[in-house]
This record gives C-alpha cells, sequence and structure tokens, in this order.
C-alpha cells in the first residue's frame, strides 16, 4: 500500500491545518447550537474552504522526459501514464475526485478527476512537451504558472540542451523564476561522473541565461517509484533514486508558502475571536452550573454535617427517654409489692399483672409524648437556620431567590410531626414486647399455687396431728404438730424468697427492655431527623432539575469549549512564532 505523500511531501504543514480545519469545524457547529451572529459562521465556513484549498503544482518539461513518472514517484501512486492522459498534446489539470472520470474544459484543457486522496492536498498540471507545444498551450500554460505553488522544469539526462524547454523558460516573466526547480530525471540512464557533470552544467547554463541559481536536483524517478511501490529492497532504491533531496525541497516550499501561512493564521485568529462570542453567548449557562457544582454539590453534606450536630445537641433527650421508663418502672412497684401480700398471695387477681405493665405503659408514653415534642422542635429550629443560610448565599451570590409556601418560607409541620411519631410508635412498639402481663400473671400464679400447697400440707398435718391426740397416740400427736408447724414456717420462708425472686425477675425485665427500648427511640428520631432533612434537600429539586438540564444542554457545548480552546492553545504555540517571522521579515 503506498504511503501518503503528505507523510513526506509538507508533514508539519498539513498535520497543522488538519488540526486547524477540525477545530474550526467543531467552532462552527457549536456557534450554531450557541446562536451566534450567522456572519461568524459564514467567516469560519470561508476560511475553512480556503485552508483546503490544494497545491498546484505545474510540470514543464520536453516529450518523454520523465514527467509522468517523476509525479508517479513523489505521490507513490500509478496515476499520470500513458492511459490516463488521453492526448499528448492537450494540458492535463489532475483534481480530486469520488468517482474516476474526465472532463473537457476546453479543446485544450481536460480535468482529470480521480479518486486518489492525495489530490486533496494537490492538483497537478502536466503540459504537453515543450518541443510539441503550440501558441494556445503556451498562453494556457502561463495562465496557470501565476496560480503554481510550484513549477517543475524536467530535463532529460539524455538531453538537457533541448532548446524547447530553455526557450519556453526565457518567454515565461521574471517574477515566476522564484517559483522554479530544475529536474534532471533519468539518472539512472548515466554513470555517476556524467550526471555530476551534466549537473554543474545546467545550473551554470541557468545562471548565464537568467542570471540566477535555480533549485536543481537529479533524480531516477523510476527507482523511486518502483521503491514506493514494489515492496523490494526499499531503502537501496530510494538512495540510488535520490529524490528525498527534491522530497525535502518541496517540503519545505509547501510548509514555508507565505500565503497558506497567512491563511493558517488568520483563520486561527478567527476561531479565537469566534470562540470568544461562543463563551460569552454561553457564559450564563456556565453560571448556572457553576452555581450547581458549588452550592448544590455541597447541599448533602452540609446537611449532613448538621444532622450530626442535631443528634448530638438532642443527646439528653434520649437520657430523658430512659429515665422517663425507669420511673415507670418505679411507679409500677407498689403494684408488684401489693401482690406480695399474704392475701394476694393467697387470692392473685388476674388483672394484676396487666395494670402493671399498662401503668408502664402509660407512665412512659406520656413522658415520651412530653419530651419528644422539644426534640422534633430543636431538629425543625435547626433545619430552619440551615434554610436560611443557604437561601442568603443563593441571594447572594447567585441571585437567585428561594421562595416556597404562602410566606416564603417552608412548612416544616408536617415534618416535625413526623419525628413524634415515629418516635411514639417505636416507643409503644417496643413497651408492648415487654410482656409483663404473661409473665408477671405466670409467676403470681405459680407463687400462689406453692403457698396455697403449703398451708394445704400443714392443715391436713395437723388434722392428723388432732387425731393422734383425741387416740391418745403419744408422742406422735407432738411430732405430727411439730411437721405442721415446720411446714408453716418453711411456707413463709419459701413465701419470702419468692418475693425476691419475683422483684429480681421484674428488675431483669426491665433492664432488658431498657436497652432495646432505648435503641428503638434513637432510631425513630434519627430516622425521623434524617427524614425531616431529605425533605429540606427536596426542596431544591426544582433548582437541581434546572441544573441538570443546564448541564445536559450545555456541558458537552462547555467540554468542546474547553478542547476548542486547548487546541488553539496548541495552535498558538505554531503559528505565533510563524507569525511573528513574517512580520520581521516585512
Amino acid at each position: 500500500m503506498a504511503e501518503n505523500p503528505t507523510d513526506h511531501l509538507g508533514k508539519n504543514y498539513f498535520q497543522t491545518r488538519e488540526k486547524l480545519s477540525k477545530t474550526i469545524e467543531s467552532l462552527g457547529e457549536l456557534g450554531r447550537e450557541s446562536g451566534i451572529n450567522p456572519g461568524r459562521l459564514a467567516l469560519l465556513k470561508n476560511l475553512l474552504a480556503n485552508l483546503e484549498d490544494p497545491f498546484l503544482f505545474v510540470v514543464v518539461g520536453e516529450v518523454n522526459a520523465g514527467k509522468s513518472t517523476l509525479l508517479n514517484a513523489l505521490f507513490g501512486e500509478d496515476f499520470c501514464n500513458a492511459d490516463v492522459i488521453p492526448t499528448t498534446d492537450r494540458i492535463a489539470f489532475f483534481k480530486h475526485g469520488s468517482e474516476a472520470h474526465e472532463f473537457d474544459f476546453s479543446e485544450d484543457i481536460v480535468e482529470i478527476f480521480r479518486p486518489n486522496a492525495f489530490l486533496k492536498d494537490f492538483n497537478l498540471v502536466d503540459t504537453p512537451g515543450t518541443n510539441s507545444i503550440e501558441s494556445t498551450h503556451q498562453q494556457i500554460t502561463e495562465q496557470f504558472l501565476p496560480m503554481a505553488d510550484l513549477v517543475l522544469f524536467v530535463f532529460s539526462v539524455t538531453n538537457p540542451w533541448g532548446a524547447s524547454t530553455w526557450e519556453f523558460l526565457d518567454r515565461i516573466h521574471h517574477q515566476w523564476k522564484k517559483k522554479v526547480v530544475f529536474i534532471l530525471q533519468q539518472c539512472d540512464l548515466r554513470t555517476d561522473e556524467e550526471v555530476a557533470a551534466i549537473l554543474e552544467h545546467l545550473q551554470k547554463t541557468a545562471h548565464h541565461r537568467f542570471g540566477q541559481h535555480f533549485p536543481t536536483f537529479a533524480v531516477s524517478a523510476k527507482k523511486a517509484f518502483l521503491a514506493k511501490t514494489s515492496g523490494l529492497a526499499n531503502d537501496d532504491l530510494s538512495r540510488k533514486s535520490q529524490i528525498e533531496g527534491l522530497e525535502r525541497y518541496i517540503a519545505g516550499v509547501v510548509e514555508s508558502s507565505e500565503p497558506r501561512l497567512i491563511k493558517l493564521i488568520h483563520a486561527w485568529r478567527a476561531a479565537c475571536y469566534v470562540l470568544g462570542e461562543v463563551k460569552e453567548s454561553l457564559g450564563s449557562a456556565s453560571e448556572i452550573i457553576r452555581a450547581d457544582n458549588e452550592l448544590l454539590s455541597e447541599l448533602e453534606p452540609a446537611c449532613k454535617m448538621q444532622q450530626e450536630r442535631t443528634l448530638k445537641k438532642c443527646e439528653p433527650l434520649f437520657e430523658a427517654f430512659d429515665q422517663s421508663f425507669m420511673a415507670a418502672g418505679l411507679q409500677a412497684e407498689p403494684l408488684l409489692d401489693s401482690e406480695f401480700r399474704v392475701i394476694s398471695a393467697l387470692m392473685p387477681r388476674r388483672k394484676s399483672a396487666e395494670e402493671i405493665e399498662g401503668l408502664i405503659f402509660a407512665t412512659t408514653m406520656k413522658a415520651v409524648r412530653r419530651s419528644i415534642g422539644a426534640g422534633a422542635t430543636a431538629v425543625k429550629e435547626d433545619v430552619a437556620h440551615l434554610w436560611e443560610r443557604i437561601s442568603e448565599e443563593m441571594q447572594e451570590h447567585f441571585n437567585l431567590e428561594l421562595s416556597v409556601g404562602e410566606d416564603g418560607t417552608p412548612d416544616w409541620t408536617a415534618a416535625h410531626r413526623r419525628i413524634e411519631e415515629k418516635v411514639e410508635e417505636a416507643t409503644a412498639a417496643t413497651l408492648r414486647e415487654l410482656h409483663l402481663r404473661d409473665q408477671l400473671g405466670g409467676l403470681f400464679q405459680r407463687r400462689s399455687r406453692m403457698i396455697w400447697g403449703f398451708i394445704f400440707t400443714s392443715v391436713l398435718t395437723a388434722l392428723g396431728a388432732v387425731i393422734l391426740t383425741m387416740l391418745k397416740v403419744t408422742p406422735w400427736d407432738a411430732v405430727t404438730f411439730g411437721i405442721a408447724s415446720c411446714l408453716l414456717a418453711l411456707g413463709a420462708v419459701v413465701g419470702s424468697q419468692s418475693v425476691k425472686k419475683a422483684r429480681s425477675f421484674y428488675t431483669a425485665i426491665l433492664d432488658r427492655h431498657r436497652e432495646l427500648l432505648a435503641k428503638a427511640q434513637r432510631k425513630a428520631f434519627t430516622d425521623g431527623t434524617s427524614a425531616f432533612y431529605q425533605d429540606f434537600i427536596s426542596l431544591f429539586e426544582p433548582l437541581r432539575r434546572v441544573c441538570r438540564e443546564h448541564r445536559e444542554r450545555y456541558e458537552p457545548q462547555l467540554r468542546v469549549i474547553k478542547d476548542t480552546e486547548a487546541s488553539l492553545a496548541e495552535l498558538e504555540r505554531i503559528l505565533a512564532p510563524v507569525e511573528k517571522a513574517l512580520s520581521s521579515r516585512k
């Protein structure tokens, strides 16, 4: 596959031009989206078209001087052969086209369109041989010369003194000579010594006839073409062809063309100017996005920090909850003590355990309802202060006034009430898990059965002692009375021990649920507070939505602006020294 000719014929220029062209294309699209002055867009379009203007090379020489072979060698493609040009007595103008075709521009000029990529950057004029050129050809050829970036005068090494080429060179205007380069072609047909001698004589002749030196190169286009297309020993063929010097010279012409460098500089400066207008037109969008990035992005962290402060400030509330529960347990102890009396032990009430549980529940809930209001109010005050601060920042920095509700401030009633309800519900749910009614009720029943068992056994034993006394069975009657007394005493001791066990059992239940209740209340309060702050954050959702819409719409454009700025800055590093050099030259 042939290499791209721009890799050796003006690589730096074409890379710079391509980068600038892409930058202008993206800038033009960005300008249309941002709605800048259409005149600016037309300017960019014209600049882009001027940048794409191909270099024009005109090739002049006698018939069979090797002009076509030279062009094929320079561009590494067999596009310029006998089959391409319909006749050898017409001027062939090679241009790029999506499909290969020819167009008869006139009787003397044929435009040849080919899909070869290099023709986008180079247009070529292959003239008839100077020894067969007619007066009309000469006039037309002379019309191409002022437009040409470079004129290649090709001399055959077998006949470098052909009069027609020198006569034609004599006739062209003096001002065009700065664009002329001499090429001694087919040097592979002579020895190196012969080529050197011919080359020296050619340069002396040119200086004698025209009073100036012309860049002169001796090449073998045939070997150069083989080196680029045959896949043979390319380095050796390329070295023997001696075409690299010519290619370097042409690259220098391409990269130092003052009119084209000026075009690059003008296009770059115009792009910088248009970019400034685009940035100005998108200034408000950039400011809104900056507001989102600087303020709204910090909203959640600010709320989280304030929430932590609020919870820390409400630590005494949780202590109050704990104390209220323990106080409720103490208030229920008289009911528990009443169950330890003898009469209660003998005749336990079914509702006594239920009354104890109910008293603890009611007392604790009453205390919680009394305390939670203050805690919820503390959260409300902190959120309200945060709202005031952020509202002031919005107004001060971004001239944006936040307003919700009839009086311009949010209504926190629902969030306030939600905290109260969450804590009350969590407290009630945990208190119901005490199950004092079942556990204490069972304990009271077991204690009563045990005491009745001792009493009943003692009574039976005493009755047995009476019978033995009546039967005058001694000393067993006295022994039986003693056993009955012992049973009563043992029952009293066991009853007293059961009181201690019941109290310990009751205390253990309260201690165990004290921790569970504290966790449930803290979680409910924390969740309610978090929900409160989430309600606060949700107030900014309309603003967030606007910012999201702006980001979706403008952030791609802002990214293009950033990329364009970087590209133009890189182009400045390349073109600013060139501009300075051109100015000093003038």
